[in-house]
């Protein structure tokens, strides 16, 4: 398998229930219409057992970047109704 470079194009600072979460939105140097986010910490509803882990990719910034401000309301809003915290990718 070959390995693929990454430009960071965006990176985010936030807390959520005082969780430190780093979140970056890439694109491939060989494919730049290909854009995808990663997030230093994943989130687990309260009646599941594993992370909600984002694996999709976009075809613009900006889909990119509605999509990961999204799961990251998502992941306050889990926390809000007793979810936990996950490891996620490494930042």
């Amino acid at each position: 398998m070959q390995p693929v470079i990454y430009n960071v194009l965006k990176e985010y600072f936030t807390e959520i229930h005082t969780n430190p979460v780093k979140a970056r939105i890439m694109s491939p140097i060989n494919k730049e219409n290909i854009f995808i986010f990663q997030t230093s910490l994943y989130y687990k509803n309260q009646n599941s057992a594993d992370a909600y882990e984002p694996a999709a990719s976009f075809t613009s910034f900006a889909t990119a970047e509605r999509h990961l401000l999204q799961y990251l309301e998502e992941f306050q809003s889990a926390l809000d109704m007793g979810g936990s915290v996950a490891k996620g990718s490494v930042i």
